[in-house]
Parts: structure tokens; C-alpha cells; sequence
């Protein structure tokens, strides 16, 4: 994969079981990354894990500015080049007739505003970036209403996908490239609970009768992220094992 040494990725929502394969497939490639984070513990064991990596893999607060952040990068390593938001895990499913409008809303929030005012505080030095790439997510409730994932969280990530759009519409002038990966089915980030959200209830579900692993996500990531995918924008890649077909 043509990634060389130099070009920098800031990843918010990195330290998870899911992120971290992507964040291992980056730095294998030689991409330093940044990981924004509310959790450093998982921070660390993301950074031991790519501690032999050519790319090297470093954690920030998520509660700097944008501006703090995109500093600290550059003065660290010189240029901003890829910036993923993969943020917010998916909530217990609830009936249509007690969804409320706070949840819609803070969903909204998160999914769809978070990741326009990040990208909007990064475009300036993306703009710099020969090679520069947005990659999104969203999930497969937000394509089909899969009914398995949660109603806010659906509504919230099929708000991702019309972002997806529009970037990709609008950074064509920056020579921005701006795609999705709508994922479902993969290895949790999370133990399961009671009435919560559990990812081995999907397994009946997906055509390829099991779940996705970290480092299949990643190896998608990276592709996304380096100049080999540089005639690919605004699209919405489906990485479910088949549930969308």
C-alpha cells in the first residue's frame, strides 16, 4: 500500500475493539496516527499494541479544541492528511412509540453535527494535504431500518450518510476525497448487558454466519486513507457480511 512515512491521520473514536485494527493497519502502513480519546487506558494499549509499527501512534484528550489539536499535529509531525470519525456506540433497542425527541436530537448531535464541525476546523490543513481524505461512518439500520439496531441510531447515522454526500460534493474543488463505511455485525466494543446492545444476536442475521473482525474493518480503513483510493469519493461501503443484500 503506497501510505509513506509522513502522512498523518487524526482518528476520533480509535481505542475501541473495532478502532483499534484500523489504528493497526495505519501505522503497519507507515501513517502516524492520532488518536482523540476519553480513554486513556485504552489509549495505551492501542500505542503498546503499535509500538513495532514504522508509523507511530500517539493519544490526545478529545477535550482540546480542534484548534489546540491540529497544532499540536503539525508542530509534531508536520501535516494533517486523513481524519476519521468512527464516535458513539449503539443504544438498546427501544420500542418506535418511546423514542423521544431528545434522543433524536442528542443523536443528531453526535452523529451528524459532531463530524461536520470537526471536518470544518480541519479543512484548512487538509487543504494542504496532497493526498487528503475524510472517511465517515454509519451502520446498516441507517440504509435498510434494520430492526435489530436502535431507532435514534439509525435516524442519527442515515444523517451521516446525506454529510457524506455533501462533503464529497463540496470538497471536490480540494481535491478532498469523502467516504463512508456502513458497518453492522462486527466484534463489540463492549461486554454485553441486560437489554442492551450485543453484536452475537446479529451472527443469525448475516449471510456469512459470523462476525467481522477488527483487522477486516482496518484493512478497509487503510485503503480509504491512502492515495491508492484517490478516484473514490462519496461513497457508502457496506461492510455487513451480507445483511444489505
Amino acid at each position: 500500500m503506497n501510505t509513506p512515512n509522513n502522512r498523518t491521520c487524526y482518528y476520533a473514536g480509535a481505542t475501541g475493539m473495532i478502532g483499534r485494527g484500523a489504528v493497526k493497519a495505519l501505522a503497519d502502513s507507515g501513517m502516524n496516527v492520532v488518536m482523540a480519546t476519553h480513554d486513556p487506558a485504552g489509549a495505551e494499549e492501542v500505542i503498546e499494541l503499535t509500538k513495532d509499527c514504522p508509523g507511530r501512534v500517539i493519544a490526545l484528550s478529545n477535550k482540546l479544541t480542534y484548534t489546540e489539536t491540529a497544532e499540536y499535529i503539525l508542530q509534531e509531525f508536520g501535516s494533517l492528511d486523513v481524519v476519521i470519525s468512527k464516535t458513539g456506540g449503539m443504544d438498546p433497542l427501544i420500542p418506535l412509540e418511546k423514542v423521544t425527541e431528545d434522543q433524536l436530537a442528542a443523536k443528531f448531535r453526535h452523529q451528524v453535527i459532531g463530524p461536520f464541525t470537526m471536518v470544518q476546523a480541519f479543512l484548512p490543513y487538509l487543504c494542504k494535504s496532497e493526498n487528503a481524505r475524510i472517511i465517515l461512518h454509519s451502520s446498516l439500520g441507517a440504509i435498510s431500518g434494520y430492526p435489530n439496531e436502535s431507532i435514534p441510531d439509525s435516524i442519527g447515522r442515515s444523517g451521516v450518510i446525506g454529510l457524506t454526500k455533501v462533503l464529497a460534493q463540496q470538497l471536490l474543488k480540494d481535491h478532498i476525497t469523502v467516504n463512508c463505511i456502513a458497518f453492522s455485525g462486527m466484534i463489540n466494543d463492549h461486554e454485553p448487558r441486560e437489554g442492551g446492545y450485543d453484536t452475537r444476536l446479529y451472527v443469525r442475521d448475516i449471510p456469512l454466519s459470523r462476525l467481522a473482525e477488527s483487522g477486516e474493518y482496518g484493512a478497509l480503513v487503510r485503503y480509504l486513507a491512502s492515495e491508492e483510493s484517490g478516484f473514490m469519493t462519496g461513497q457508502i461501503l457496506e461492510l455487513t457480511g451480507g445483511m444489505h443484500i
